[in-house]
Formats: structure tokens, sequence, C-alpha cells
């Protein structure tokens, strides 16, 4: 109900901070097959593009606040599509999932503090949405913070202290779901946790040698800077990427599938993160260099 009770404090009205984004068709198509998924009395309550309970429990006060907040939901799904157009490259690297008239999106909110909500999405099939609910497919996630569209740092802050928690959660889930945990800790799961703590080390410095703000008006000298610590950053994702490649095969060989689906998220914003971090390099570069092909 906490959820409720922060969406229900913007009185039903639209947000006043959504960024006015021309977008290509693959981002209109998302914006149109959009279902958000709020965590309500417990569990997760799916809403249709038009705010009917698709699956969950509908209750008096969720009935009466989607009733007097459609343009609220309508700009609460316009900020959250502009945020994966602007700080993620979610889109792009899952646009396999995302291409067909049939294909949704599932953005799943969870209310962390201050107006801030973690956002995971999912892609699934609209036929087999509600009967076959539980084959939606991860694609990653994202953070907003729905007073404030724009983010320090372009963002970067967000997603290493992310890929640090989700590092915590491999390594506890580890102890309860391999069969042979003792087998896989030191050369694998130790690893990996000193790559994650390294790459979050090294992300503190560098991020913070980006500027804060508004980089259109960075003179270039900070813009090829800020390069050069994007591309740094990026070589030490892949390189803990391709560890975890490693050790996902060794645990498919090992017959240890039920904690690979967790090391699969894990890697999976592992992956968004190097592409976004890609994207980013490409634009910033066009400006430095005063040259673009468009």
């Amino acid at each position: 109900m906490e959820t409720l009770s922060i969406l229900g404090k913007f009185g039903g009205k639209r947000l006043e901070n959504v960024p006015a984004i021309q977008h290509n068709n693959l981002f209109k198509r998302i914006r149109e097959n959009f279902h958000l998924e709020l965590f309500l009395k417990g569990g997760h309550t799916l809403l249709s593009p038009f705010y009917t309970v698709l699956r969950g429990e509908s209750f008096p006060e969720l009935a009466a606040f989607l009733a007097q907040s459609e343009e609220f939901l309508d700009s609460l799904k316009d900020f959250t599509v502009a945020t994966l157009f602007a700080y993620s490259a979610l889109v792009e690297e899952n646009a396999s999932y995302l291409a067909s008239e049939q294909d949704v999106l599932i953005a799943r909110l969870r209310y962390r503090d201050h107006g801030r909500f973690e956002v995971k999405f999912y892609s699934h099939y609209q036929d087999e949405l509600v009967n076959a609910y539980n084959d939606k497919i991860y694609l990653g996630r994202a953070f907003i913070d729905l007073k404030k569209f724009e983010k320090e740092h372009l963002g970067l802050h967000e997603i290493f202290h992310s890929l640090l928690e989700q590092n915590s959660k491999i390594q506890e889930r580890a102890i309860h779901k391999l069969r042979y945990f003792e087998d896989y800790k030191k050369p694998y799961l130790d690893e990996i946790d000193y790559l994650v703590k390294e790459l979050n080390t090294e992300a503190l410095e560098r991020i913070g040698l980006i500027p804060r703000s508004d980089l259109k008006s960075a003179p270039t000298i900070a813009l090829v800077d800020s390069i050069d610590n994007l591309l740094l950053l990026r070589n030490l994702m892949v390189e803990l990427k391709d560890f975890l490649v490693e050790f996902e095969n060794k645990l498919r060989l090992g017959e240890e599938t039920s904690y690979v689906k967790y090391l699969f998220k894990f890697s999976k914003d592992l992956t968004n993160g190097i592409e976004f971090l890609s994207k980013l390099g490409y634009l910033i570069s066009h400006r430095a260099s005063k040259f673009s092909l468009v």
C-alpha cells in the first residue's frame, strides 16, 4: 500500500517534468503496449494499458486511485519511457523482444524512498500474458525519481550501485541454491565479488570526473576525458561479463539450473550497463568531435 500512497500524493495530475521527445517507432510501440505492475498488499498487481486489473487483487482503494489517476498514470508511462530513452540502452539491447505488435512491456514499480522507484522490465506476448504470465522474459531495470527527470552524472551512480546490490544477492543465494557451493565459491563466486567491488571502486572515482550535469555546455576537454573514463569502466564491465559467462557455462554443465536464473538477471543488468556506456561514448564522441553523420 506504500506504493499506492506515494503515487496518490500526485493527486491524479500529470507530471510536469516529462521531457518532450519525438520517439522512433520502437519506443512508440512500447509506450502503446506498456503495462504497469505495482507491488500492493504483498503481491504484484498487473494493469492493462487502460488501467484495468489483469492480474492480482483489486480492492476499493486501488479502484478509487485508478478512477481518478488516468492523466497521472499516462504521464508516468511517458516519464518511464523517456528515462529508458535518455538514461539506458535497455530498449535497444532488447529490441528483438519488443519489435512485434504482440510484444508487451511490463514495468514493475517498487518504491524505494523519497519519490524514487526501482523499475524492473519484462517482455511478454500479448495473447499469453494472463494465462502464461510466468513465462515473461526479464529485460533489465532502471531507476526513476518522480520529483526530477534529469540525473546527475548521467545516472551512472545508480547503475554501479545496483550492480553492487545484485552481487550481494547472488552471493547470498548461492549459499542456499548451489548444491556444491564450496566447489564454486573460491574459483568463481569470490572472483565475481572481487571484480564487482573493484569495478564499483573505480566507478566512484571515474564518475566524479564526469560533468555533474549539462554536458551540452561542457568544454571539449571535459568531454574527451569523459570518453576515456567511460571506456575504462566499460572495459572492466566486459571483463566481468566474460567471467560471468564462463561461470554460467560451468553451472549448466553441473546441472545447477536453480541458481542460473538468478545469475542471468545480474548478467542482463551488466550487459545493459555495457551497452549504455557504449551509447554514451558514441553520443559524447560526436559532440566532442564537432562532426555528425546525421
